[in-house]
């Protein structure tokens, strides 16, 4: 038997597979973001980082555009500085990535928020933009 007979590539050549692998990923990716740009009804903010929150800077029912301010963050940044630790609080205010209107508005100035766990503004984004 020769070599060519003991191959288990389905195709002439892995060459071959390895356009099919590309193909089927890219297809994926434009059904992945298909999806969220057109069906995914609206978009649960969270705080990306621990913090307080300091400030809400829209209103139930309100439009924003992309780059509009949502909220601001009194954070704690950290950074090495001669071998030494130091702390620094910051008020951070983050904006939105994408047109739409705000839906909800949960938490109020003062509340200390964790990570991924405490969502901030509930939107509607724009169809056909990526949230």
């Amino acid at each position: 038997m020769s070599d060519k007979n003991k191959s288990l590539t389905v195709f002439k050549t892995d060459r071959h597979e390895d356009i099919a692998a590309i193909v089927f990923s890219g297809l994926i990716v434009v059904v992945v973001l298909t999806y969220m740009a057109f069906i995914v009804p609206t978009v649960n903010i969270k705080v990306p980082l621990d913090g307080k929150l300091v400030e809400i800077f829209v209103t139930e029912g309100s439009d924003v555009a992309k780059g509009d301010k949502l909220y601001a963050l009194e954070i704690v940044k950290k950074k090495w500085v001669n071998n030494e630790m130091q702390e620094k609080v910051v008020v951070e205010e983050f904006t939105a990535k994408t047109s739409g209107k705000i839906l909800k508005v949960s938490g109020n100035s003062g509340d200390d928020l964790k990570k991924g766990k405490h969502t901030v503004v509930v939107m509607d984004h724009q169809k056909g933009t990526l949230p």
